[in-house]
């Protein structure tokens, strides 16, 4: 059985479980193996969900005052692993910490249910340790867990607290060091880079550190037009919540902008966020401008690409493929599982899975496995909790009518997008252009 199939994972003996001494309904005495102090907790705090971000929970004894926005964006830049990490920073974010500040869960609340994004911020060996406090303290207030984005390094700590894990998509990343943007299967992004230099277009990296303070407000204020621009294509009546992120009301801090310019105005910019101290960096916003030149976003996306690969990073993400090849696992949930693929078929229109695929496919990437992992377990519940914290479902219905009505007249052009299950030989249709001259870009 191949090691890569965590599937093998899933029937061992959970031996490792913590245990949880009950004394009354007013205290809980938390045993954990990894330390040898005890630590009782007052079981009586019920957190509101209007609470302001980076909130200290009363599980950690040492750990009073708000750490500061520096400290946060560099904790979160040196054990950060995925691409929604750096979103912890975000406005309006709850933050764990556990004792000694020695890990991060970040997290929103809706009722009793917890949506987690940005997986264990925490060095590898004080995982087990942050995901037993915070599991107790789940416990302990009577609220469903849910972690999304995890990959399979990760699942281990997942399992042994007997989570339900159901497979929820692929990252896309690619290896910079060994890519070399030569051959057939990178035809496609050559020939948008080539057409947007010859329409003029110029890509570069904009830092607030080396503009005037006046220059800074006014490219954020045009790159934020760029984004609101791009919104009035999407069913949604604002920008997506939690799982992306925001320019408007968040400073940059440790992020980096990419803007393509032509003739003095963006066309489009780029957000990446940091992975691993920097080791990677995930494409974890983009947008383009409706009248830009076809072809921007590939070839800002590849510009940002080179000039990571010339700094030295090893790997670049191009954020989740939802629902990519979500296969069946043992315990798993039927309702996310049968859920991905109604919304894969069916509500395109609200979220476009097919035209989102097909673009990241033609970078070639490598794709690696992300789980959402469940405590106790998925129920409609924890669904509804999630489409409200992203607002997926909170639609203008204009709009929504409006793509609707675009993808049934261009429906036999998208059947021949392709689903992103190579990341080697390019298919014929795709050798050709003809499909992307015909179809209007989704990203």
């Amino acid at each position: 059985m191949s090691t890569s199939d965590p599937s093998h994972l899933f029937g061992q003996n959970q031996q490792n479980q913590h245990k949880l001494i009950q004394h009354s309904e007013d205290e809980t005495l938390y045993e954990f193996p990894f330390q040898d102090a005890s630590l009782r907790v007052d079981s009586s705090h019920h957190q509101a969900p209007t609470e302001d971000c980076n909130q200290i929970l009363p599980c950690s004894p040492d750990s009073t005052g708000d750490i500061s926005e520096s400290e946060l964006r560099e904790f979160i830049f040196q054990h950060g692993r995925y691409f929604d990490s750096y979103l912890a920073t975000e406005p309006g974010r709850l933050s764990f910490w556990s004792r000694g500040r020695r890990g991060l869960i970040s997290y929103k609340r809706w009722r009793k249910h917890v949506i987690i994004g940005g997986g264990l911020i925490a060095p590898e060996h004080h995982k087990p340790q942050l995901v037993t406090e915070f599991l107790e303290y789940a416990r302990q207030n009577r609220l469903s867990v849910a972690f999304h984005n995890i990959g399979e390094e990760d699942l281990s700590f997942f399992q042994d607290f007997q989570f339900q894990i159901t497979k929820w998509g692929e990252d896309p990343m690619i290896d910079l060091e060994s890519c070399t943007w030569q051959g057939k299967e990178f035809e496609w992004v050559r020939r948008q880079t080539n057409y947007c230099l010859r329409q003029g277009v110029t890509a570069c990296e904009v830092r607030p550190d080396q503009l005037h303070p006046v220059q800074w407000l006014e490219t954020i204020s045009e790159v934020i037009q760029v984004a609101n621009e791009s919104l009035t294509r999407k069913p949604q009546k604002k920008t997506m919540q939690f799982f992306e992120g925001r320019i408007d009301n968040h400073d940059l801090g440790l992020r980096r902008l990419f803007i393509a310019r032509r003739q003095g105005r963006i066309e489009g910019f780029v957000i990446c966020n940091p992975i691993l101290n920097g080791t990677g960096w995930a494409t974890e916003l983009y947008r383009h401008r409706l009248d830009s030149v076809k072809g921007t976003m590939a070839f800002l996306i590849h510009h940002v690409l080179q000039q990571l690969k010339q700094e030295g990073v090893q790997k670049a993400g191009l954020c989740l493929d939802l629902g990519r090849d979500c296969h069946p696992l043992p315990g798993d949930s039927f309702l996310v599982r049968q859920g991905l693929v109604f919304a894969e078929k069916h509500l395109t229109s609200i979220f476009d899975f097919t035209g989102l695929r097909h673009f990241k496919s033609r970078f070639r990437p490598q794709y690696e496995k992300r789980f959402a992992c469940v405590y106790p377990k998925v129920t409609i519940g924890s669904l509804l909790a999630f489409a409200s914290t992203t607002g997926v479902l909170d639609l203008h219905y204009g709009r929504f009518a409006r793509n609707l009505y675009d993808q049934l007249r261009k429906r036999t052009l998208r059947k021949n997008l392709t689903q992103g299950k190579k990341s080697g030989p390019v298919l014929k249709c795709e050798q050709s252009g003809e499909i992307n001259r015909k179809f209007k870009r989704s990203a």
